[in-house]
């Protein structure tokens, strides 16, 4: 066992008693231990791409890029993994059976060898910036080549990686093709110790969600939100990707709103629908009536009053719903947990307002705010008067979504922009091993 394997066992042992207070040790959770179905050992003989995803947001953003990789090879098998249980219940969604799926394994030595012994990889794709020393290196050992698509590195994880660049450099040679979005990006993994002939810029892959709506299960929601909600007269205020303590600067936001705007609703989307009963004891408290979605699904007669708040506990619905909105704020970024993507709203030409914690969308929030896409706010305080503008100014939220819809448009490309790197870098090698 190595020093990093000891680190990581500590670590391990300390965390645990989180994930099985939070439910988060599921009854999958041995895959990520290398307990894999035994179906797994048959596509191994195939050598298929393993592509891997964290959770939602990277699951989506990697959508297109699997069915254009797919298009590219047909013959190729390919197996995805994901960390977290919405991750894979997306995933699920996305890919249905077409696709076989499995928990990513934890980073020990003798359990990444097992893992890739058993899926005997011809090419590993990571999403984003997942650098898992044990992996990369039983991945080098076996000569089987490892892709950073849509790689970022932001201010906050380069200053930590940047500690241990000793060790974090040899690392980062193990790594055949670095596929980053931005400029700075590329710039930051190179200064950690990437070989500047294997850094690439592509673009930004969320930017390419898909922007049609189809007929499923969610829009039947989204549908029944228009009808009830903004068919009848409402204007829908939706807080998207919420986190703990944001949910209370929310509801204060629109306790003072309501008093002006009498028409005016609010549905809270908590980033993990487990927080649901959490928020809707949150709302009780604070004199307001909270209505799960699953719930008002099943009685839609319900009467939608000011003092009831509608809160979203499934999978797969916000997109849909962003639709119906009227102004959208964006969570994870009043506290500081990095933001989450504002595509899907924008994409709908939606007036997005994010708080100032949007780090891990460091470029796309810029972007947005230099084309003038969105706003941002530094508190509770300023999130409720620039709600209250764009509510009281249709012009200038129609405007602002306008942009935000056009930005869209501008940035579109990077999923195939990857596609075609990795076609050049180890397309003939993919090929032959078909």
């Amino acid at each position: 066992m190595t020093i990093y394997d000891i680190f990581f066992a500590i670590f391990a042992l300390a965390y645990l008693p989180y994930l099985v207070i939070k439910g988060k040790a599921h009854r999958h959770f041995a895959q990520r231990f290398g307990k894999l179905p035994t179906a797994f050992s048959e596509i191994g003989a195939s050598r298929p791409v393993w592509i891997h995803a964290v959770s939602v947001g990277e699951v989506m953003a990697v959508k297109n890029f699997v069915k254009k990789f797919s298009a590219g090879f047909p013959e190729k098998k390919i197996v995805f993994s994901t960390t977290t249980r919405t991750g894979s219940a997306v995933a699920a969604k996305v890919f249905g059976g077409e696709i076989r799926k499995f928990y990513f394994p934890v980073d020990f030595s003798f359990v990444v060898k097992r893992v890739v012994s058993i899926i005997n990889p011809s090419a590993v794709l990571i999403m984003e910036t997942e650098i898992w020393p044990n992996l990369i290196l039983e991945l080098s050992k076996n000569g089987i080549p490892v892709v950073l698509i849509n790689g970022r590195i932001s201010n906050r994880s380069f200053g930590g990686y940047r500690k241990i660049k000793i060790f974090f450099e040899g690392i980062l040679k193990k790594i055949s093709l670095f596929c980053m979005q931005t400029e700075t990006d590329a710039g930051n993994i190179k200064a950690l110790g990437a070989p500047e002939n294997r850094v690439k810029v592509t673009g930004n892959m969320k930017f390419d969600i898909e922007t049609e709506i189809r007929p499923t299960r969610s829009d039947n929601l989204s549908d029944l939100v228009g009808r009830k909600v903004s068919g009848s007269g409402n204007r829908l205020f939706v807080a998207g990707s919420t986190h703990g303590g944001e949910e209370e600067m929310i509801l204060q936001a629109y306790a003072k709103l309501a008093r002006e705007f009498r028409n005016l609703r609010l549905l809270i989307a908590p980033r993990h629908i487990d927080r649901s009963a959490a928020i809707k004891k949150i709302a009780a408290g604070m004199g307001f009536e909270g209505i799960f979605m699953s719930d008002f699904k099943k009685s839609p007669e319900n009467d939608i009053s000011g003092k009831k708040v509608l809160i979203l506990d499934t999978l797969g619905d916000l997109k849909g719903i962003f639709g119906r909105a009227e102004v959208v704020f964006m969570g994870g970024s009043l506290v500081k947990r990095g933001g989450h993507n504002i595509v899907e709203p924008a994409m709908f030409g939606k007036p997005i307002v994010f708080g100032p914690y949007m780090f891990n969308f460091r470029d796309m929030a810029r972007l947005f705010l230099e084309k003038k896409a969105a706003l941002e706010v530094a508190d509770k305080e300023g999130l409720t008067e620039e709600l209250e503008v764009l509510l009281r100014d249709r012009k200038k939220a129609e405007t602002l979504g306008q942009n935000a819809k056009k930005l869209l448009d501008e940035q579109r490309g990077a999923t195939e922009k990857n596609v075609d790197e990795i076609t050049r870098f180890i397309g003939k090698r993919l090929q032959h091993e078909s």
